[in-house]
């Protein structure tokens, strides 16, 4: 590739990259749910169509989880109408089995034209705030099958030839409780997609199909080419790790959730052979979710500033047992899979790259505490919250890094709503947000503390609760601690109900509060590494105890980290290495 080959795909590549940025700005400034709005749980990526295959060639950052999910929802759409797409067409899909992950998670197409024929596809995958079913909010813990998780939605043509079929339209608004929210978010996501029709129909114009496309394989080439070099750079073998599902909300626990990484050269295959059966609960992942937390597991061990197109993918492989956890059969349910499993699968992935490429892994999973609430407004119109707050928490160390933040790194592209705009929008209040104290992983590198959240609601509602990590926390990396588990309440005048697994529609008064205790992040390496003025830093900002330092770290210091006794400390740590 000659230098002005080069400088085509780089502008070309950053035009595809800022198309995808501008839809992105588009959905978070049109939408009309919070969910979109406020925290962003949304992707948007743009796709070309190659011998049969969609393939990925730009994306805005995003919630991270949709990274590669993205991929096989499109694929499987367009193979339905890959032979009837015309100028104006919009496909709507959110179908786990075909290409998806779970039902709330809903995919917006666009073709664009070119030469007669459709070339580009602008995408939007979003998670939407209903999806139909038995319960608000599309996560309903007593689900037996995929049709109690929520109303799917097979490849449908939303706009026909620039038309909107109202039919459809108007079936899709009939099984969703917040039929306000989803005009807008529909139309958010379709207006994303025109806005990237006229920034593509422009490049094309200017540098022409073909050189277009030449431009699209350098900068896809270029991407494998750099995966590849990381992946190369680990010695081949096949590395195993396992980890665990506390439970699947119907009596099933300790789950096994097992992988073998397997490095040849420059390629490396997942293979979850030995992971048990599918199970009864909502907690099974489908295919595609299987491969996309793969992906973000990758994409984590890779350096930052390596496009993500098709070409970060084609080195990875993924063997998925049919019929186990990671790859049920139609109509298993999987309404909580981009949560548990997919953090379970992620770890697992992790855990066995830690022995080929330490140095790489960490940020480790978000095993949520989730409580889905709804109820409705003085006026009688529905209202359903996520409770984004109370799942804040959780963030892993890395090599280099402490956890950082309060989104793990599978959530870095969603954002965490304004305390303000979310009791604007909700009749509620937040009383409690803040850092936990003794409630990070310990290592070399710790992970971020837990955090605390208390709710409380202004008004009557229903709530759904589910708990996990707790049995099985965020796990810790070479050597280092996991993080401690989670914790979840609900209150009221009545008392207090601990959540050990699941509460189902349970009704809350106005004045009850739910309190989340989110259980901090695993650490990276050994305690006993952790250099001491690190320590007693942390004992300052107050994130451990005096006690804590002591206990976990070797290292012994008076309660406000002002000073360490360097002769206790050696003494301590030298006791600590030699138990190791």
């Amino acid at each position: 590739m000659d230098s002005s080959d080069m400088i085509r795909a780089r502008i070309v590549g950053g035009a595809f990259d800022t198309a995808a940025e501008e839809m992105s700005a588009t959905v978070t400034r049109t939408a009309r749910s919070p969910i979109f709005n406020e925290a962003h749980d949304f992707t948007t990526g743009i796709f070309d169509f190659q011998d049969g295959k969609a393939r990925l060639i730009a994306q805005a950052p995003g919630c991270t989880l949709h990274l590669y999910a993205i991929c096989s929802a499109v694929q499987a759409a367009l193979e339905v109408f890959r032979n009837d797409l015309h100028p104006g067409d919009v496909i709507l899909a959110s179908d786990p089995f075909h290409g998806g992950t779970h039902i709330p998670d809903h995919v917006v197409i666009l073709p664009v034209f070119a030469d007669r024929k459709p070339v580009f596809f602008p995408v939007v995958r979003a998670h939407f705030a209903d999806s139909g079913g038995p319960v608000a909010g599309g996560y309903n813990p007593a689900s037996r099958d995929i049709w109690q998780d929520g109303v799917i939605v097979p490849p449908v043509k939303l706009y026909e030839k620039g038309e909107r079929r109202q039919d459809v339209f108007d079936l899709v608004l009939a099984n969703n409780r917040v039929q306000d929210w989803l005009v807008g978010d529909l139309d958010a996501m379709h207006g994303a997609c025109l806005t990237a029709k006229k920034n593509i129909d422009r490049m094309v114009d200017r540098f022409g199909l073909t050189e277009t496309r030449d431009a699209i394989e350098d900068n896809i080439s270029y991407a494998e080419k750099r995966v590849r070099a990381e992946i190369e750079s680990w010695p081949d073998g096949d590395y195993y790790a396992e980890t665990f599902i506390d439970h699947d909300y119907q009596g099933a626990h300790d789950i096994k959730v097992a992988c073998t990484a397997k490095v040849r050269g420059s390629d490396v295959a997942f293979d979850f052979t030995g992971s048990a059966p599918q199970v009864d609960g909502f907690v099974n992942s489908t295919l595609a979710n299987t491969e996309s937390f793969v992906f973000v597991a990758i994409a984590s061990c890779i350096d930052e500033d390596v496009p993500v197109n098709e070409g970060y993918i084609n080195p990875v492989s993924v063997i998925a047992p049919e019929g186990t956890v990671v790859n049920p059969h139609n109509p298993k349910p999987v309404g909580n899979c981009t949560c548990i499993c997919g953090a379970e699968i992620a770890e697992v992935a992790l855990l066995a790259l830690s022995q080929c490429a330490p140095k790489r892994v960490g940020v480790n999973c978000h095993k949520l505490p989730l409580a889905y609430t709804s109820g409705k407004y003085e006026d009688g119109r529905p209202w359903i919250s996520l409770n984004f707050h109370g799942y804040t928490g959780g963030a892993g160390a890395a090599y280099g890094t402490d956890g950082w933040g309060l989104y793990p790194p599978l959530m870095t592209g969603v954002i965490l709503p304004s305390i303000e705009m979310n009791e604007m929008q909700y009749p509620m209040r937040i009383e409690q947000h803040e850092y936990v104290c003794d409630s990070a992983g310990a290592g070399r590198w710790r992970g971020a503390p837990g955090v605390a959240t208390r709710i409380r609601f202004l008004s009557d509602n229903i709530t759904n609760a589910m708990l996990a990590g707790v049995r099985h926390p965020t796990r810790g990396f070479c050597g280092a601690d996991d993080g401690p588990p989670n914790a979840l309440t609900l209150s009221d005048e009545d008392g207090s109900t601990a959540v050990t697994e699941v509460v189902y529609n349970h009704r809350l008064k106005a004045g009850a509060a739910i309190e989340f205790l989110r259980g901090g992040g695993g650490g990276w390496g050994e305690p006993v590494d952790r250099p001491v003025e690190e320590v007693l830093s942390d004992i300052h900002n107050k994130y451990i105890t005096a006690e804590m330092a002591a206990k976990k770290y070797g290292v012994i210091a008076d309660e406000n980290g002002h000073a360490a006794d360097p002769e206790a400390t050696d003494q301590k740590r030298a006791e600590m290495r030699k138990e190791a």
